[in-house]
């Protein structure tokens, strides 16, 4: 006969495993959202700071091809210049990689919130272990990241092919531009790609989050047996369920006993039942159930009434009835008050008489 298949994963993860992972730094991710954030960012900055930053070109550009035009005439010179117009550019853009690079951090933890798990942090053997290592490289999840970029790039080369295809007629005439009006010209090109390139990225992105929740829900699954043992442990197995049931109910009628030596009368059935009601009308809107039990519950309330004086009588029908109706603390129904009244009577009455 076939192996019997291993348990199949059906059951959505619970909150349980869903916080345990979290608390590993495991969540979902997705590294497009990241850059797609980034470079949104950067179309805005862009779009913000255009005519600045044309204006700004064309000026170095001017400075270097007229007023040093001597530079490019020795090789030490020229060096020197290029050396300062990359530094004058390097800060002119540095300003711009601490938006961007937040914008990156921001866009990485959209998907899966952000999270702060120093066990995430401590090294572990199997991520220095060479084996184990390569293991990881050619696991399916890294399939999945190649297959996207793969996916990136033929998009976005076709983007790029097409706009400058359908921009022929400015690509030539940008040729005859000198100055401002080819920085300017460039920069509207630059400027128009980097818009497709931005959609693109965006629509990669928004299906990257989708399968990247899919696939982060999808291997947290769990078997039933799982889902059952991870309840046993939160919840307790039925036995200690049971167990501290008993407990409880063992303290509550540890206190209502304590309560019988106030009772006014204890009915009983005559030994199956018994119910001790006490009642006190300037404090007492009706007469109030302090303790019951049954079997030998009702012989221990029984032996503290004896200890104490208090009244018993046999009253099976009524005593029966209060037990199944009243809890402890409770005062009895209405439909029972004639006949706990009539009780309440006859006490009194031979208790006036010194009985």
């Amino acid at each position: 006969m076939a192996d019997k298949p291993a348990a199949e994963k059906t059951e959505e993860p619970t909150a349980k495993r869903l916080n345990k992972t979290r608390e590993k730094g495991q969540v979902a991710q997705s590294q497009e959202v990241g850059s797609a954030v980034a470079i949104v960012v950067l179309v805005l900055i862009l779009a913000a700071t255009s005519k600045d930053l044309v204006v700004w070109l064309s000026l170095q550009v001017e400075a270097g091809m007229s007023g040093e035009r001597g530079v490019f005439l020795n090789t030490d010179t020229f060096l020197e210049f290029i050396n300062r117009q990359t530094s004058n550019m390097l800060w002119a853009v540095l300003p711009l990689m601490v938006p961007l690079f937040m914008a990156g951090i921001l866009g990485s933890i959209m998907v899966g919130g952000a999270t702060v798990a120093p066990k995430a942090l401590m090294p572990k053997w199997s991520e220095v272990n060479p084996i184990t290592g390569f293991g990881r490289l050619v696991n399916m999840k890294s399939f999945v990241k190649l297959g996207i970029s793969i996916i990136k790039l033929i998009v976005i080369t076709l983007v790029v092919i097409t706009y400058l295809k359908s921009r022929d007629e400015e690509l030539i005439a940008i040729r005859w531009a000198w100055s401002s009006e080819l920085l300017s010209a460039i920069g509207q090109l630059v400027f128009g790609l980097l818009v497709r390139v931005t959609v693109v990225l965006l629509v990669i992105a928004a299906l990257d989050v989708g399968f990247q929740k899919w696939k982060y829900m999808d291997d947290l699954k769990m078997t039933k047996q799982e889902v059952k043992e991870e309840h046993k442990e939160t919840e307790g197995s039925p036995e200690v369920r049971a167990r501290a049931r008993r407990v409880r109910i063992e303290m509550a009628r540890s206190r209502s006993l304590q309560e019988v030596p106030k009772a006014n009368v204890l009915l009983v059935n005559p030994t199956h039942v018994a119910v001790a009601l006490r009642y006190d009308s300037t404090t007492m809107d009706a007469p109030t159930v302090v303790a019951k039990g049954a079997d030998h519950m009702a012989a221990k309330i029984r032996e503290i009434a004896r200890a104490h004086g208090v009244p018993i009588l046999r009253r099976p029908p009524l005593a029966r009835a209060i037990y199944k109706a009243v809890e402890p603390g409770q005062p009895v129904p209405e439909s029972l008050y004639a006949a706990v009244a009539e009780v309440l009577a006859l006490i009194y009455r031979l208790r006036r008489r010194g009985m």
